[in-house]
């Protein structure tokens, strides 16, 4: 999870969030569907909570709306998550727009790696033209030269670029 922009306020709904995500990655049996159906209600009742904020506007609460819809934290089974996969990436892309708009930079980073639609192939074609220009801002895993480290300049730069607050 991204670390507080400053210029955001945590609230304590979406801290209750990250701590069962914490708690859900320890307990997590990569050889199965990771939501287990006591987790699935678990976080339907972050959903809910989370929904109320992002409604009235509260951009960590619609960053991690989308990230729900995107991980298929509100399936208990894989075929569910796929089932509703189509439409649930739509949606979590629409949320994660209304992040991003309001400076929520990491909103920005996922709508260019794993968003639909076309304001997220809109920042990708802007992520595109940054790499180009800003080379020093990707820099290469130590351990493996082909492996890219995006640093978090990139993404403010994307953001800039995109909704009109480039210096």
């Amino acid at each position: 999870m991204y670390e507080a922009p400053e210029q955001f306020t945590l609230p304590e709904e979406v801290k209750e969030f990250h701590k069962d995500c914490d708690s859900l990655g320890i307990v997590n049996d990569s050889e199965n569907w990771y939501i287990t159906p006591e987790w699935n209600l678990r976080f339907k009742e972050h959903f809910e909570k989370l929904l109320k904020l992002a409604e009235s506007g509260e951009p960590w609460s619609q960053y991690n709306l989308g990230n729900i819809y995107l991980g298929g934290y509100l399936y208990s089974s894989l075929e569910e998550y796929e089932k509703n996969y189509e439409n649930d990436v739509i949606i979590g892309s629409k949320w994660l727009e209304k992040a991003a708009q309001q400076g929520f930079v990491a909103a920005v980073d996922t709508l260019v790696v794993v968003g639909i639609g076309s304001e997220s192939d809109r920042l990708r074609e802007i992520s595109k033209e940054i790499e180009k220009e800003y080379p020093e801002y990707i820099e290469k895993w130590e351990k493996d030269e082909n492996i890219p480290v995006i640093m978090p300049s990139f993404f403010e730069a994307v953001y800039k670029r995109a909704y009109g607050n480039e210096s």
